[in-house]
């Protein structure tokens, strides 16, 4: 049987040390798993470069594109 979480303890864990914030607009930073596709010109072949990148209000629309 699964475990029911509360408000508090949800927002315990948004609130924690694993969460950052934006130096700029305060928000909490969520992170999201980025893969860009790479082509090498000299093979002719494609390659996957994948990242987490941390979004919040600032940056959500240039890391969306």
């Amino acid at each position: 049987m699964a475990k029911d979480k509360s408000f508090a303890a949800k927002l315990a864990k948004s609130s924690g040390t694993l969460s950052t914030h934006c130096s700029d607009c305060g928000e909490v930073r969520s992170p999201l798993f980025v893969v860009a596709n790479v082509k090498d010109e000299t093979k002719g072949t494609v390659k996957f470069k994948e990242n987490f990148v941390g979004i919040c209000k600032c940056n959500q629309n240039e890391v969306m594109k």
